[in-house]
């Protein structure tokens, strides 16, 4: 099965010229790497955060290979839509989703993690989906409503931490999808929205 993944080609991703800019320029293997860097350099820093660095490592070849998954299915949309550019939403879905199906980051030393990060993917993952709702919300919403340090407050409330423990439930126990992911950041989206037209 590893095998198959290790040997599977996405150079068409390239060839076709699927990712390309207003000026039809070929952006695939800038935006592949930079996709893959940029992961790679946010789950270091979430690991520093909680403190992990020292039992836990990011696989490079797995990560590698769920962003490919990821552009995979982003081409799929592009071309079933025929869209140039792809919302902010569904970027945030299915990237969770391919990382958390390929579990990039590997307990090195097992007896040393603490319990409640024991699967760190999900854990990561879930903290990771809630930093990017956030960014987003700050984006659409945070100029109409003018609060400072918007994200961490936004990170820190209580009705937040409730629903990070919802989506860590889901990710550990439930069935979910790319799509199904989307949903909930886009459900998300339209009840923050909502509040703010009526308030």
């Amino acid at each position: 099965m590893y095998k198959d993944r290790v040997l599977k080609s996405y150079r068409h991703l390239v060839d076709e010229k699927v990712f390309v800019d207003s000026d039809g320029k070929n952006l695939a293997p800038k935006i592949f790497y930079d996709r893959f860097e940029n992961a790679f350099l946010n789950i270091q820093h979430i690991l520093r955060e909680f403190d992990l660095l020292d039992c836990c490592t990011v696989n490079p070849d797995l990560l590698w290979g769920a962003t490919l998954s990821y552009f995979e299915d982003i081409a799929r949309l592009k071309l079933f839509h025929d869209h140039l550019f792809v919302q902010t939403d569904k970027i945030y879905a299915y990237e969770v989703f391919w990382y958390l199906r390929d579990h990039p980051i590997q307990i090195e030393k097992q007896d040393e993690i603490p319990y409640e990060y024991l699967y760190v993917n999900e854990y990561v993952f879930t903290y990771w989906l809630i930093r990017k709702i956030a960014a987003e919300l700050a984006s659409r919403f945070a100029p109409n409503i003018q609060i400072d340090d918007f994200i961490r407050k936004f990170e820190e409330h209580d009705l937040v931490k409730e629903f990070q423990i919802k989506i860590y439930y889901t990710f550990r126990y439930r069935p979910y999808t790319a799509q199904s992911l989307l949903l909930l950041i886009e459900a998300f989206m339209v009840a923050a929205e909502f509040t703010l037209q009526v308030t």
